[in-house]
């Protein structure tokens, strides 16, 4: 992850000893050579991933572009904090930090979440009402929504969506029923770390997972952050909205291009950019430049 930007961009390296020296652990070992159960680790992964995406930001905010707006999927809401002006880099990192580390650490045994493809939201919801622990978790695309809940909740549904024409059901590799109430003790554990984070009032629009709407003061931004532990991230209706402030152009930042997937299923048409590595930030920039 990142070896191109960690190895061949001094800006990036001055960033990554800043960040390890902040963190106390060894960021770019473990991005370069895992081990990657270790990488992995939720209270691992946010940090690097934030980073990765950080540091392509700064990069091509050195080379002129600017976003005119921003949103971020569930973790990538910090680093769009700092597109939008709301957190230094080195400050969405530390909240990075103790947000997975109060994760990993409140994350219920015998729960998960299970990706379904091929139901509208609604039917979706209304299965989960007769799960009694089961919530929508990522509202992704038409015809992809993610639930959440504990593993006995989540094998009663089954049948259920399969009845209702679920086109496939994934069982996603992750630890916790993320993105549900059953994180209540890890948002209070990562509030009291947030809450000591300085955080600006945003300087361009940022639409929020919590609710599709556009926020800038800090207190509202800091509830927001905290409830998105435990209430769906609402990316469908996030980039609908970005669609309704006029945005036409969206650009992914970060590793993996699952985002520019989605956004082609929620706009059709719309212009959409990956950039996450150096090769693609050049195609970009040069792009964008001309």
């Amino acid at each position: 992850m990142a070896r191109d930007l960690i190895e061949h961009e001094a800006d990036a390296q001055r960033f990554l000893q800043q960040a390890e020296d902040l963190l106390g652990i060894p960021l770019g070992r473990l991005m370069l050579d895992g081990p990657d159960a270790t990488l992995r680790a939720t209270e691992n992964a946010q940090p690097a991933i934030a980073f990765h995406s950080l540091a392509m930001l700064a990069r091509i905010r050195a080379g002129g572009v600017e976003p005119g707006a921003v949103a971020g999927h569930s973790l990538g809401e910090f680093p769009a904090l700092v597109a939008a002006g709301g957190l230094a880099p080195l400050d969405a990192l530390a909240a990075v930090q103790a947000r997975g580390q109060a994760m990993a650490a409140g994350a219920v045994s015998g729960s998960g979440m299970i990706a379904v493809l091929g139901l509208d939201d609604a039917t979706v919801e209304c299965i989960c009402g007769q799960g009694d622990g089961v919530v929508p978790a990522n509202y992704n695309a038409p015809g992809q929504v993610v639930i959440s809940g504990s593993a006995p909740a989540l094998e009663r549904v089954t049948p259920l969506l399969q009845a209702a024409g679920a086109r496939r059901l994934v069982r996603l590799p992750v630890s916790a029923a993320f993105h549900s109430p059953l994180m209540a003790g890890a948002a209070a554990t990562f509030a009291a770390a947030w809450d000591k984070i300085p955080l600006r009032r945003l300087d361009r629009p940022q639409v929020f997972n919590a609710d599709a709407q556009v926020h800038a003061e800090p207190a509202e931004v800091r509830s927001l952050m905290v409830g998105q532990l435990t209430g769906p991230v609402r990316w469908t209706q996030s980039v609908q909205r970005l669609q309704g402030l006029g945005v036409d152009t969206f650009v992914e930042i970060g590793p993996g291009h699952t985002l520019t997937g989605l956004v082609k299923k929620i706009v059709p048409g719309a212009v959409v950019h990956n950039i996450e590595d150096v090769a693609s930030m050049n195609v970009f920039l040069q792009q964008a430049r001309g």
